[in-house]
């Protein structure tokens, strides 16, 4: 069976359709489930509405204890669609439940209400569903953003192994992001000093923001101070292909910095690349 898309998937009629293969399955449990299609086809009168293809694949997403009726059978298809497919509309749920069910089309919207998602004031089990996938959204989102920066990473030492072969330096950039989480950089790599190659501490970013900046937290700031000089900002502008490289000083990020006052002390701070 091919892989349907997440959007062919997320309909009531493929939902419709889980329900009717289910129950034919429970009262034919000898029958395998490709062959109930063509006896829900024949005695349903709704089937003709129904992409029971879509729903035998739903149907492999789904656990056999979900229920059959109620919102809780709802819930457990949009849960293992979220899970499986992450639809480009799931990111949106981390902005809180009202404004994503706003940002949504009407099709799609009626599914979260007839998930009895939309009440209100909604019940705790509803609170803990928005809770759990949301949660679970915000963990997928972490994990692409960290791929995205390793990617940067990688790029980053590409761009120094030439470099430094390009200045005569017989020394290859060390990945210090990956092998220590305390350096307070990501790349070790080197320049030409009066006497001998002089370090480089690199720290890296990747963006897909417009217009261009990135986001310094006040520790890599602290490490960027008490380095001067010799730390050095890339910023990897990822929306392009291949993705672009900007190169920032510390004394250029310097005029970015927030200060601290009688309120309180400043955490990261979004630094425009002005370009």
């Amino acid at each position: 069976m091919s892989i349907p898309t997440a959007e062919s998937i997320f309909t009531l009629s493929a939902f419709e359709g889980v329900r009717l293969i289910r129950i034919y399955a429970a009262r034919q449990p000898e029958v395998p489930i490709e062959k109930l299609l063509p006896i829900i086809e024949h005695i349903e009168s709704d089937a003709p509405n129904l992409d029971l293809q879509a729903s035998l694949y739903l149907h492999g997403l789904i656990g056999m204890e979900c229920p059959l009726h109620g919102n809780g059978f709802y819930q457990a298809c949009i849960t293992a669609i979220v899970t499986k497919h992450q639809p480009n509309w799931c990111k949106a749920m981390k902005q809180g439940r009202i404004r994503f069910l706003d940002s949504l089309k009407q099709d799609d919207r009626d599914i979260f209400i007839a998930a009895g998602l939309a009440r209100e004031p909604p019940p705790l089990e509803v609170v803990m569903w928005w809770d759990t996938v949301s949660g679970y959204v915000r963990t997928l989102t972490d994990i692409e953003k960290m791929e995205l920066a390793r990617e940067a990473e990688v790029l980053s030492l590409e761009y120094e192994r030439r470099r430094l072969k390009a200045l005569g330096i017989d020394k290859k950039p060390k990945w210090k992001g990956l092998d220590d989480n305390f350096a307070g950089y990501d790349v070790l790599s080197y320049d030409i000093g009066e006497f001998a190659p002089i370090n480089r501490m690199i720290e890296v970013k990747s963006t897909v923001s417009s217009p261009l900046r990135f986001i310094i937290s006040r520790n890599e700031w602290e490490q960027a101070a008490k380095f001067g000089a010799a730390y050095l900002f890339h910023i990897w502008d990822m929306q392009k292909t291949p993705p672009i490289l900007y190169e920032r000083t510390s004394a250029q990020v310097a005029a970015h910095i927030p200060t601290d006052n009688e309120k309180g002390k400043w955490k990261s701070a979004e630094i425009p690349l002005g370009i």
